[in-house]
């Protein structure tokens, strides 16, 4: 009997013994799991954070590209980053309300709590980044704030028209769009009379790229009619009021409201106005020439993408200077063509044109 309750004993012994290791390693296990969560979540919480904000829709040919820039740079970086797209698609006539797409995008900002905010295009600067600008520690309404940091990017207003300059949480890329490159092939084909009308869309961006044509010294060249327009049937008559000059210049295109409930898509837009305009359309939008057109100069999109994450970046490690870096205005340009819509014409250009096109992927 001594034997048996030694046995029994010796057995409970061990199971009690057993169970205290299992909960022993449990409790380890849960203590790793514990603080890993821990540890990812501060992680998380307190890595930057940048928060892009367009002006356009996301399936604007201009805003894909720039975020494949955007993304180009992003996969090139080493450091642990958050970075959130947002879509406000309000740069088009008929666009969703202004003052919805503002709060939306304020609440965003509030949400992700954001270290740069990159706004993009001339109507995210105009509703949204013109609010958070800090003056001596005092962002929006907010005291004693430095965040969020805004970093503009292809505006084409000045940016004095959005309270910018001496901001010490602002800093950008401002466009200066590519007239003298126009003027050149303008006065190349057409002589010292050449002369032009002007048409684009009765928006924001269209307004300051208005303003900045109206601003640029366009020598021997007339500049004649300018027309903003919002409807796609205004469209087509200023178009056929520009017949008496030499060049069309089309800013940029965006879809329009076809007057009877409906929208007539840019690109149905663009080729309408190259097969139908009397004078040589010329697009300042990097989707002209893919939509149909024969010519076009515009900013480019990836590059202004890539130039974008790399200021945040450089502003977020501090890696050039401290503060801000400073501000720069692009006068990058890319080249658009299709030699033959221009043969049709009878408009032939010099080989560094097509080359340019050739080697952009922009020569159809």
């Amino acid at each position: 009997m001594g034997e048996t309750a030694g046995v029994g004993e010796t057995a409970g012994v061990g199971e009690t013994a057993g169970v205290v290791k299992r909960l022993s390693r449990n409790l380890l296990i849960a203590g790793f799991l514990t603080t890993f969560v821990i540890l990812l979540g501060h992680f998380n919480a307190t890595k930057p954070r940048i928060l892009v904000l367009h002006s356009a829709t996301q399936e604007s040919p201009w805003v894909a590209r720039m975020d494949a820039g955007m993304r180009n740079a992003l996969q090139r970086n080493r450091r642990p980053i958050s970075v959130e797209w947002m879509y406000m698609g309000v740069n088009a006539p008929d666009a969703r309300d202004a003052r919805e797409a503002r709060a939306e995008a304020q609440r965003a900002i509030s949400r992700v709590d954001p270290d740069v905010v990159i706004a993009v295009d001339d109507e995210a600067n105009a509703l949204v980044g013109r609010d958070y600008v800090s003056r001596d520690g005092v962002a929006g309404d907010d005291m004693g704030r430095d965040r969020p940091r805004v970093l503009y990017v292809s505006i084409d207003r000045p940016p004095a028209a959005y309270g910018y300059p001496g901001a010490p949480n602002v800093t950008g890329i401002s466009d200066a769009l590519p007239w003298a490159a126009v003027r050149d092939v303008l006065t190349g084909v057409f002589g010292d009379r050449a002369s032009i009308a002007v048409l684009g869309v009765d928006n924001e961006s269209g307004r300051a790229e208005l303003d900045q044509l109206r601003t640029f010294d366009w020598g021997p060249v007339t500049v004649g009619a300018t027309d903003l327009v919002a409807t796609a049937p205004a469209w087509r008559e200023a178009v056929t009021r520009s017949a008496g000059a030499d060049a069309l210049v089309v800013l940029s295109v965006q879809s329009l409201p076809d007057g009877e409930g409906g929208q007539v898509p840019a690109a149905e837009l663009s080729r309408w106005t190259q097969e139908s305009a009397g004078p040589l359309p010329i697009g300042t939008s990097v989707n002209f020439v893919a939509d149909g057109g024969a010519l076009s100069f515009s900013p480019p999109p990836d590059s202004y993408g890539e130039q974008a994450i790399e200021l945040a970046l450089d502003w977020l490690d501090t890696r050039r200077t401290p503060g801000p870096p400073p501000p720069v205005t692009s006068s990058h340009f890319e080249v658009a063509m299709r030699p033959d819509l221009l043969a049709r014409r009878g408009v032939t250009l010099p080989p560094i044109y097509a080359e340019a096109a050739r080697e952009n992927g922009t020569l159809f």
